[in-house]
Order: structure tokens, then C-alpha cells, then sequence
């Protein structure tokens, strides 16, 4: 009996390594995962010893280097201005400002300067602007120049400490100490003037027309009593006008007024006829015209819109299938209304070329508007006929109904929406899923086995029990 229970033992011990063995195996993928994620970042974290001294020589070689590097930068050191183009007129005046140095404006001066074109020094008559300290540094254009070009200097108060700190951050290769100031250049400033425009005195040179500039319609028109004058305009774009060289314009929406004035600028063509006529009568004979002209008066009258509505001869496009037909215009206050229609050719239910001929293609009703656009003869006809009046050109919209041959129907036809069907998808097992599975039927058939034996034995010890009692 105990050598029996002694043997079950020995039985249920060895299968122990096999439920362990099993349970391993199903965590094996997930503890591996996660030593690799471990070693990973470990040696990412934590370099090896010869790398780590590696690494601190190759970084001590490129400091090295970016110190020569930067070094060799700063030996020119430049000092930046808030406007490095200057542009004005002969004769004009302007301030010129340091740029900022490490957020902080410097104390100091910039060095009186002067050249054949521009002159700058100190106004010490003006007050300083806010904290600019060198806003009473001024620039005089003294001649015309394109494409010029100055460095200044600028001497540093080394006194005032923030400015000295600036400097330090800024420039690493200047020695500040013991010093009560440095003069640095600043960089190059562009400089552009231009020559100062001469007033026009019509006393002594040139004769002055008695020009008057008025519109007609969308057009100014420059007039010299009741002779029209060809001129080129300079353009002009504002809240109340949008000029053009030819003279022509528009009004923006912001501009609701009437009638208005605006300055213009012109410039009178010499060849043109009606000129040539005034410059050889007897009042200008013999004398210099002025042809340039500044700060005209333009009187502008909004002119007033008509509309006109073109109305179809037909009032109703009815047809069947592949029937057809020519759209047309009625005459206008007997203008004969000619043009081009913009062609449809992908509606599904009609169609149109640019000369108005159409054609019936599926069933159906409503109503239609095709693009026109008018020819220039009759609309030249019809500005003739309204000549003080903006002409605002509209086309009525016509009435369709398309019907099956043989019949009236009209219904549209649609096509069935296919719904696209999916099948269900089984759900995939996990990580390690099956292998878990796998270990779990194992110890299932191990505990089964232990089981059976665990029986067969018991019964077995008391047969021979049940036998020795007997006997």
C-alpha cells in the first residue's frame, strides 16, 4: 500500500515540469518582447565605456572647430540697422535707427558722414523718439542717385552696462574691458533719390491750356472748349476710381456717390488732330504748349443703367423626342439683336450650339436660361439709341417640355442604387493565443492520465486486500 501511494507520488511530481513547461512556452513571446524592449533601451540609455570615450573625443574635436569657426566669423563685426534702404527726394530728410542687439538698444552715436549725395549727422535740437536714443540722427539727400550705397559707424557707450552686455553676447572676440566706448561699422544701407519734380510756371515758358476733364459714361475726356484732345493718364486706383492709362474706368461698389471729382494727372498726344489745330491758331502761334498736366480736376457723373430684357420669339421650347428648333431674338426699339449662345452639349435632356440651334434628347419639363453674348453691332446700334446710359443686357428664361414619342410622358428615369453587402470577418486569434490553447490541453490530458492511474491503482490494492482477507 505504500509503495503504491510512494510510486503515485513520483508520477505527479513528473508532471508537474510539463504543466510548468507548458505555461512558459504560452508566456515565451511576451517575456522575449519584452527583454528585447528592455535591452533596447537600455543600450540606448547607457552607451559601452570605449564608445562613450569615443564619442567625447569626436565632440571635443568639432567644439574645437566651431570655436575656429566662429572665431574666424567674428572678425568682422557688423552692426545691423532697422532700414537698410533709404529712398527719398533731393532736399529731404529721415531718421536712421539701430537695430536692436540682443533685445537691447544701444547707447551711443553714429559718426557724422557725408558724400557727394547724402549727408548724416546729429540734430541735437531734436528730442529722441520713445527709447531710441539715436532717432535725433538724421539723413539729407543732397543730389539725386540710383543704386547707392554707405556704412556708417556707430561709436558704443561702453559706460552703460546693458550695452556693454549686449556686445559681449553679440561680438565674443571684442575686448570691452577698460574701455569707455568702441566703434563698430554697420552694414551697407542702400540709398536711392530722386530729383526734386519742378513746379510748372506757366508765366514764363510754355502756354497753358484751358483744359477741362469730364466723363462720358465709363470714359474721361480731356476738352479744350469743344475740341476733344487725345491724352495718356497716369493711373489711379482709390476708393472712388479705378483710372486707366486710356482713360477709361470704374467706379468700386464702395463709391456710392453720384457725382464726384478726382485729381488727375495727364499727358496730351501732340500728334492728334484736334491738338495740332489749337497749337497753329492765331492765339498760340509761335508759343510753347504745355502738354504735361498735374492735380486736374475731373468732374465724374455716375451714368444712370437702363436694362434691357431680350425676350425670345418663341415662348415655349415644346417638342418630342429629337425634335428641334432655332432660338431668336425680337428686335429692341427696331435694333435686330444678333450674337453667339455659349453651347451645351452634356445636358441630358438638351442640347445647343453657339448659333441657338437645339435639340430635344430625353423627356422632361422646366424651364432653361442659356448664356448670350450680344454681337457689337447691335449693341452699338443700341448705345446709339441710349447714349447717355450705362446698357445692362439681360435674356428671359424659357419654358421647356420634352415628351416621348407617341406619348406624353415626362417622368424622369433614375438608375437603382447597388448597396454594396460585407461579409462578417471572424475575429483573428491574439498573440500567443494558440499557444496558450495548446499548453492548456496538454495539462488537461496529464491530469486526466494521473487520474486514471491514481484509480486503476486504488482498485488494484483492494482487490489484493479484499484477496489476502480471504485467504
Amino acid at each position: 500500500m505504500k509503495k503504491n501511494s510512494l510510486r503515485l507520488s513520483a508520477v505527479v511530481l513528473a508532471c508537474v515540469p510539463f504543466l510548468i513547461g507548458g505555461t512558459h512556452l504560452a508566456n515565451a513571446e511576451e517575456v522575449n518582447t519584452n527583454q528585447t524592449v528592455t535591452s533596447s533601451e537600455v543600450a540606448d540609455a547607457k552607451p559601452q565605456a570605449g564608445e562613450t570615450k569615443d564619442s567625447a573625443s569626436e565632440n571635443a574635436v568639432t567644439k574645437e572647430s566651431e570655436k575656429d569657426q566662429t572665431s574666424e566669423s567674428a572678425k568682422d563685426n557688423i552692426l545691423k540697422v532697422e532700414s537698410n534702404n533709404i529712398k527719398g527726394k533731393k532736399g529731404e530728410t529721415g531718421d536712421i535707427f539701430l537695430a536692436k542687439v540682443n533685445g537691447t538698444v544701444l547707447k551711443g552715436e553714429f559718426k557724422p558722414f557725408e558724400n557727394d549725395f547724402i549727408k548724416v549727422e546729429r540734430n541735437l535740437n531734436r528730442e529722441s523718439k520713445d527709447e531710441k536714443s539715436l532717432s535725433n540722427t538724421i539723413w539729407t539727400a543732397k543730389k539725386a542717385v540710383k543704386d547707392g550705397s554707405i556704412q556708417l559707424e556707430f561709436k558704443a557707450d561702453l559706460t552703460d552696462a546693458k550695452t556693454k552686455e549686449a556686445l559681449a553676447k553679440e561680438f565674443s572676440n571684442l575686448n570691452l574691458e577698460n574701455q569707455k566706448d568702441i566703434t563698430i561699422k554697420t552694414e551697407k544701407i542702400k540709398v536711392n533719390f530722386k530729383d526734386v519734380d519742378k513746379p510748372i510756371d506757366p508765366t514764363k515758358d510754355k502756354a497753358v491750356l484751358p483744359i477741362t476733364v469730364a466723363n462720358k459714361k465709363d470714359k474721361l475726356i480731356v476738352s479744350v472748349k469743344d475740341a476733344e484732345l487725345k491724352a495718356t493718364f497716369t493711373a489711379v486706383k482709390n476708393d472712388k476710381i479705378d483710372l486707366k492709362a486710356d482713360g477709361t474706368f470704374t467706379i468700386p461698389d464702395k463709391n456710392k456717390d453720384a457725382k464726384f471729382t478726382e485729381k488727375v494727372t495727364l499727358s496730351l498726344d501732340t500728334t492728334d488732330a484736334n491738338y495740332k489745330k489749337i497749337a497753329e491758331s492765331a492765339e498760340y502761334k509761335g508759343k510753347e504748349i504745355q502738354t504735361e498736366y498735374k492735380n486736374l480736376d475731373a468732374a465724374i457723373t455716375r451714368p444712370a443703367v437702363k436694362t434691357i430684357t431680350l425676350t425670345y420669339k418663341v415662348k415655349e421650347l415644346a417638342a418630342k423626342i429629337n425634335g428641334g428648333g432655332t432660338l431668336a431674338f425680337n428686335d429692341v426699339d427696331g435694333v435686330k439683336i444678333t450674337g453667339t449662345f455659349k453651347e451645351i452639349k452634356d445636358n441630358e435632356f438638351f442640347s445647343l450650339d453657339a448659333k441657338g440651334n437645339w435639340k430635344a434628347k430625353k423627356a422632361g419639363e422646366g424651364s432653361i436660361d442659356p448664356t448670350f453674348t450680344i454681337s457689337k453691332e447691335s449693341l452699338t446700334e443700341l448705345q446709339k439709341k441710349y447714349p447717355e446710359q450705362d446698357l445692362k443686357i439681360e435674356t428671359s428664361s424659357l419654358k421647356v417640355n420634352f415628351t416621348e414619342t407617341g406619348s406624353g410622358s415626362n417622368q424622369k428615369q433614375y438608375a437603382p442604387v447597388n448597396k454594396k453587402e460585407y461579409a462578417p470577418v471572424k475575429k483573428l486569434p491574439q498573440t500567443g493565443e494558440e499557444k496558450m490553447r495548446f499548453a492548456g490541453i496538454i495539462g488537461i490530458v496529464v491530469l486526466v492520465i494521473v487520474g486514471l492511474i491514481f484509480f486503476m491503482k486504488k482498485k488494484k490494492n483492494n482487490d489484493d486486500d479484499t484477496d489476502e482477507n480471504n485467504n
